[in-house]
């Protein structure tokens, strides 16, 4: 995993649509760092302290769950300009599913106690960030829904 010094232009952040206003833009590009992983890199673990936000701007991930009898299972596969790490945003800040690369992936990423806190303070930036992010959670269960039934359709016996 390589950090850069790097951080994003505000017209990097187009993640959730471009209808954001510059004045929020702005905001958010001076809390993000470009984030670079390679092939392989384990971005976070499921039940780990969830403490980053991220944008993926380049590459894919697999998202994993573990699943009794089954071990780690990829129950998602995130694609630019998605969301990961959405828990660092909501309590109780714990990962839901292991984030591996696939691919060299590179990431806008926030502090999740940083941006906590600039929400909090900003009444106008969280209107625009909660209903996205909201938007891209449920996008998220939605796809995660359909692979979970492919998975368990496969089983010849209810998993239960």
């Amino acid at each position: 995993m390589v950090d850069t010094s790097l951080r994003p232009s505000d017209a990097d952040i187009d993640w959730f649509g471009t209808d954001i206003p510059a004045e929020a833009r702005a905001v958010l590009a001076e809390l993000a760092r470009l984030r670079t992983f390679e092939a392989g890199d384990e971005l976070f673990r499921e039940g780990d302290e969830a403490t980053s936000f991220g944008i993926l701007r380049r590459g894919r991930v697999a998202l994993r769950v573990l699943v009794s009898g089954r071990g780690e299972t990829t129950i998602l596969t995130v694609e630019p300009g998605d969301i990961i790490g959405w828990s660092a945003v909501t309590a109780p800040y714990r990962s839901t599913s292991t984030a591996i690369a696939l691919e060299d992936v590179e990431v806008i990423e926030f502090e999740g106690a940083a941006l906590r806190g600039v929400l909090r303070s900003d009444c106008r930036l969280a209107a625009v960030v909660y209903p996205r992010l909201l938007q891209a959670v449920a996008r998220r269960l939605v796809g995660t829904r359909e692979q979970l039934l492919d998975i368990f359709a496969s089983q010849d016996s209810a998993p239960w």
